[in-house]
């Protein structure tokens, strides 16, 4: 499959930004589920938004039920893939998902997937882990990214932009930030 390029924005509102937490395979983001090993815990307040970091579609959304809050899972799950499914981001740790976002609904970069949920002594974060599909839907091979984490920190940095340009190489290589 051919390199695909993606525009990716920060997901957390740099009003509200604390500073990183922990990226892919630290700080207890180990284990063989990609969407915890490849975390990345980008700190904001509690109730700073959360936005799509990139255009796409949800393909699988947990409201947040606050009585199932536990450890280290908590808040609303949703993954939102690319249009071309050829990659997906997953948020956790958030709360207030704007009514009518489920499965099947589209986002764009920049909307509202709800706020920083804080549970339990926990620092508030926002988690955030990118895959890349590499073959693309059906059948293609999950391949966790782990090389972007400074690259979503710096998206926060005054007088930027927020946005960044990334290139998947479709090949299981790390991606290239633009």
């Amino acid at each position: 499959m051919a390199p695909f390029d993606l525009i990716i924005s920060t997901p957390v509102d740099p009003t509200g930004f604390t500073g990183g937490l922990g990226g892919p395979n630290a700080n207890g983001h180990t284990g063989p589920d990609w969407f915890i090993r490849y975390g990345m815990d980008i700190g904001g307040s509690t109730g700073t938004s959360v936005f799509a970091a990139f255009d796409g579609h949800i393909t699988k959304f947990q409201p947040h039920n606050p009585v199932a809050d536990a450890g280290k899972t908590y808040g609303a799950h949703i993954f939102v893939r690319a249009p071309d499914d050829k990659m997906g981001g997953y948020y956790t740790h958030i709360t207030g998902v704007p009514a009518g976002l489920s499965v099947g609904s589209s986002v764009s970069r920049g909307d509202l997937l709800g706020t920083i949920f804080h549970f339990d002594g926990i620092p508030s974060h926002l988690h955030f882990a990118l895959v890349e599909i590499v073959g693309g839907l059906p059948g293609g091979t999950y391949v966790g990214v782990d090389n972007l984490y400074d690259l979503l920190l710096s998206l926060h940095e005054p007088g930027g932009d927020g946005v960044a340009s990334v290139t998947f190489n479709q090949d299981g290589t790390p991606p290239v930030p633009g």
